[in-house]
């Protein structure tokens, strides 16, 4: 008892030491990047932004909740389970503050969807997680689909740093991998179970304890990934209007970020607006929490090589900043209220 009470404080300290080294790297760069930075032109592009100008944006991105949930609400009621979509809203908002913290691509939310969806309507822990695992795994298709496909448009302009097709092949080989892995969950190969029975043959005799729990963990997994192929079975147009959804949000997305530009003066061109988009986006699933420090580097770095300027860019990621605080705000009180409420429903045997 006191070798696992040791472990697991060890575990804490290692993790909580990585967490705090990424923020003070990313911090870091955030400062390098910034530190020459002509701010009496960033408070002049800022200078331009009144009131209803951010009312304007702040209606827009809470329009935009609806379209980020409607995947996952969708996917729910083909499961027979209808649940709310502003509720969606509101638990992807505190998820999305887990994932925002989080070191590593933007993710880490989802085990708190799941528990949400069990805790607060009583699904089933198999249901909940493939509606989650399913909802991600088309995020990430669409969202490396929508990259491979700008990348490659600006790789065929004039668009400097985007041209050749050198940095197309990171992006292609993730959504290649993606749309492999989703095709063989929908045709009942179920990969990852598979992935962790293997693993539990390698460790079983040097880890019994570990590998038993392994071993349930894949038997959880391979029900999740069954309930999936049953979904794209019987329900396959569902599939695909999901994935329209998913288009429809990425549009939002180019959106904002074109909205925001107008605002501050400036109009981008077609091919201006893709890179600054990517380059935002794919800050994001940087190892830093946040991004911290990549955003800062990056939208500068793209303003200033399309000769936008490097102050367009500060002004662009300010902007980006501030409304992620606010949302993480927001998703941080609605956190300590779902996790603090009483009568909560035992999920253990669910699992």
């Amino acid at each position: 008892m006191l070798k696992t009470d040791a472990s697991l404080s060890i575990r804490r300290v290692t993790t909580k030491s990585w967490k705090i080294l990424l923020c003070t790297f990313g911090l870091i760069i955030a400062w390098q990047a910034l530190r020459g930075v002509a701010w009496h032109e960033v408070w002049h592009l800022l200078g331009k932004i009144d009131f209803r100008v951010i009312v304007f944006l702040t209606a827009l991105n809470l329009l935009m909740l609806p379209l980020m949930n409607a995947r996952w609400w969708l996917f729910l009621r083909m499961l027979d389970n209808r649940v709310g979509l502003l509720s969606l809203c509101a638990y992807r908002t505190a998820a999305n503050t887990v994932s925002y913290l989080t070191p590593g691509p933007h993710f880490g939310g989802e085990p708190l969807s799941v528990y949400l969806l069990v805790q607060r309507h009583l699904i089933s822990a198999s249901a909940a997680t493939a509606s989650v695992a399913v909802d991600r795994l088309l995020e990430l298709l669409a969202s490396f689909g929508v990259l491979a496909f700008s990348l490659a448009c600006l790789a065929f302009t004039e668009a400097d740093p985007f041209k050749g097709t050198y940095h197309l092949l990171p992006i292609v080989a993730v959504f290649l991998l993606c749309l492999v892995v989703l095709g063989s969950v929908v045709t009942g190969r179920k990969p990852f179970s598979q992935a962790f029975r293997m693993l539990v043959g390698l460790i079983h005799k040097p880890f019994p304890r570990v590998s038993r729990r392994i071993g349930q963990l894949a038997d959880g997994v391979a029900c999740t990934e069954s309930i999936i192929q049953l979904l794209y079975q019987r329900q396959r147009y569902q599939f695909l209007l999901a994935n329209f959804f998913s288009l429809v949000y990425w549009g939002a997305v180019f959106a904002e970020f074109w909205l925001i530009s107008a605002f501050l003066g400036v109009q981008l061109l077609s091919w201006q607006l893709v890179g600054i988009t990517i380059v935002a986006r794919l800050a994001f699933f940087s190892p830093m929490p946040a991004g911290i420090g990549v955003l800062e580097l990056a939208l500068p770095w793209a303003t200033a090589s399309f000769g936008l300027g490097g102050a367009l860019g500060v002004s662009l990621c300010l902007i980006i900043r501030l409304r992620d605080v606010i949302f993480s705000l927001f998703g941080s009180g609605l956190l300590l209220n779902y996790l603090t409420c009483h009568k909560k429903v035992p999920i253990i045997k669910d699992i």
